[in-house]
């Protein structure tokens, strides 16, 4: 199993499950004669035999991402995995299935765990606190932005797509993606014409869902005085995306959304294909196809799940 498989599959699945689990502790109710306590009980089972399924891939997530930023569902899981695995050996940081600790003991362990946990007031107040603190961060993006239209009216938004070639997907893990996408913007911004004309930057990390590989649209605003439409500033973005990638970066050519089908959604749909969704044309559009919610398992795009510590899956700068 590669890690790629980890990022892209397994932990968008494991967030799912369990904040499945989490709305069927906290909202669901007993069928009489069923006891709550047998009704608790017989869901820890069912959802313990969904996350027996694949218990490999999400043992080894834990090993190799227990450094790193997970998603809300993934961290609530990350935590009871340790606390219940540092219960019978303390300088265990991976979990090797005996005779007494089988998987099946373990991801019971971990759901009571997370049972008592949803049942605290503390843990509501976490995750209130969770929305909050990332609804204010999208509000004030989207104030920068507003501002920034004001020094600028009809400011130009370029939107280019970072991403990598067809039969790289394996070779790129997240934090490989990240640690380019760091070089390559502190690269762009000591260029001449980016201290002189870009007065906004805003990226978004997303994951193609059809090929799982990672894309990250990048979009500059310009002040309007200073652009210039004979450049095309496209050269030098896929040379720095290059130099930041080892010559493996590409600048991916999305078509119109006016010459796709209407709501076109390049990077692949959910499972059930029910929901296709336009790409965003500028920074504001994006933080508008943005979840309500940090906790949200229910996103336009796949969700990112796993990012290397403090690195932000979206983010603007006002220049």
């Amino acid at each position: 199993m590669d890690i790629t498989h980890i990022e892209h599959q397994t932990a968008p699945r494991l967030e799912q499950d369990i904040h499945n689990f989490f709305t069927q502790v906290r909202f669901g109710s007993p069928i009489p004669p069923m006891t709550h306590d047998e009704h608790i009980q017989k869901i820890i089972e069912q959802t313990a035999q969904v996350l027996l399924v694949y218990f490999r891939e999400w043992n080894e997530l834990m090993f190799h991402h227990r450094d790193s930023d997970c998603s809300f569902w993934v961290t609530q899981f990350r935590n009871a995995y340790f606390t219940v695995l540092q219960q019978f050996d303390s300088r265990q940081h991976y979990f090797n299935p005996t005779a007494k600790h089988t998987a099946k003991w373990l991801a019971e362990h971990v759901l009571n765990k997370l049972k008592q946990l949803f049942a605290t007031t503390g843990f509501h107040e976490a995750l209130h606190q969770s929305n909050e603190q990332y609804e204010k961060r999208v509000d004030h993006l989207r104030e920068l932005y507003s501002e920034v239209s004001k020094l600028s009216v009809d400011a130009p938004d370029l939107k280019f797509y970072l991403s990598y070639p067809v039969g790289t997907e394996l070779l790129q893990s997240v934090d490989q993606v990240i640690q380019s996408f760091r070089v390559f913007e502190k690269k762009l911004t000591s260029l001449p014409w980016f201290r002189a004309q870009v007065i906004f930057s805003y990226y978004h990390l997303i994951r193609d869902s059809t090929r799982n590989c990672y894309v990250i649209r990048f979009y500059l605003t310009f002040q309007k005085v200073f652009y210039c439409n004979d450049i095309d500033y496209s050269v030098d973005l896929l040379r720095l995306w290059q130099d930041a990638t080892h010559g493996m970066g590409i600048l991916l050519q999305i078509p119109d959304e006016e010459t796709q089908h209407s709501n076109g959604n390049p990077f692949g749909f959910d499972p059930d294909g029910l929901f296709n969704f336009p790409e965003p044309k500028n920074p504001l559009d994006d933080l508008g196809d943005l979840p309500d919610t940090v906790t949200s398992v229910n996103e336009q795009m796949n969700k990112i799940c796993i990012a290397t510590r403090g690195f932000k899956i979206f983010n603007g700068k006002k220049w």
